[in-house]
């Protein structure tokens, strides 16, 4: 299942998920110390998806090697 080599687009899009999702991350911090509990979740929760798009070729060759140990 893993393709090597990745191709440009897709590894802009990679450190893309990641810079934005550092960004939320940094961002859902400087909420909670305004006391913006609400804002703050929301940011981390987008940070937290954002670096899982990042890791989405890593999760989805974890995914591809626990559903090939399943069947055998």
């Amino acid at each position: 299942m893993a393709r090597n080599p990745k191709s440009i687009g897709e590894m802009i899009s990679t450190v893309t998920f990641f810079g934005v999702g550092i960004a939320c991350i940094l961002q859902a911090l400087a909420f909670n110390e305004e006391g913006l509990t609400i804002r703050s979740y929301i940011s981390a929760f987008a940070g937290l998806l954002c670096v899982m798009g990042g890791l989405r070729f890593v999760i989805a060759d974890i995914i591809y090697r626990v559903n090939k140990r399943k069947r055998k």
